[in-house]
């Protein structure tokens, strides 16, 4: 009798463990959610246009935050076409990781000028010929002011913001600009009571090699007040005008 009791339990036991397996291994496994995230913003020149805390903001204002969602629904492409669409970021990258995480890399984009306009416009311009909104970001930039067209102002001083910010001597000695009613760009030096006049951006590097070699070989001899105007609008030459005597 106790063997045929404890065959019965055997059996009753098997077809119990048959029937957990059956329904266990057979049940659809639940994907994986997204676990965090992990944010690193590659900001070289320290803009600081663009933080971790904005980035999360922006996700969950376009309602794409990823975190707590399943992996398989999260859409990559879409949340780097938003992050692009930032006024401040150039570059965006998002992928999975094996922690079950979203990496998201982002490099923002670089002002090289502040410009506040005839018309009040209070913007920045961009390494790459785009412009920015000032927004609530301040930064250290040289400001220019005057006959600025926000629509093409990143197309025409762009490469001079470049020029000026990469240069350590000009970097140095230009602290302002201004652009007047015919176009011609003035340069206001941080020492010396004078104005350096530009004309465009064309043949910038040979203008401001002149210019460079004035300063160092005359106004060194000669003094820094002595002229009131500095001009190499004009190729191959450097005009000076000598302020009045009172």
């Amino acid at each position: 009798m106790y063997k045929t009791l404890l065959k019965v339990l055997i059996l009753a036991g098997a077809v119990a463990y048959l029937i957990f397996a059956l329904v266990h291994f057979n049940r659809p496994k639940r994907d994986p959610d997204c676990t965090g995230l992990d944010i690193t913003v590659y900001d070289e020149h320290n803009t600081q246009f663009i933080n971790d805390n904005e980035i999360r903001e922006l996700l969950v204002q376009k309602k794409l935050f990823p975190e707590g969602q399943a992996l398989k629904d999260i859409d990559l492409a879409q949340m780097e076409s938003v992050l692009v669409a930032s006024p401040y970021i150039d570059r965006a990258l998002c992928f999975k990781t094996i922690e079950g995480k979203i990496s998201i890399q982002v490099t923002p984009r670089i002002p090289v000028l502040h410009v506040i306009n005839g018309a009040g416009e209070d913007f920045y311009i961009d390494n790459l010929g785009g412009t920015m909104p000032r927004g609530h970001h301040t930064i250290d930039l040289p400001v220019m002011t005057g006959a600025v067209d926000r629509h093409t102002a990143g197309k025409l001083y762009s490469s001079l913001g470049v020029t000026l910010a990469n240069d350590s001597f000009w970097a140095e000695h230009i602290g302002q600009l201004h652009v007047d009613a015919n176009g011609d760009i003035e340069l206001t030096p941080t020492v010396g009571d004078f104005t350096i006049i530009l004309g465009d951006t064309s043949c910038l590097e040979d203008k401001l090699s002149r210019m460079q070699t004035f300063y160092t070989q005359g106004l060194s001899q000669v003094g820094w007040n002595r002229y009131k105007t500095l001009s190499v609008k004009y190729a191959g030459q450097v005009v000076a005008t000598k302020r009045e005597k009172k």
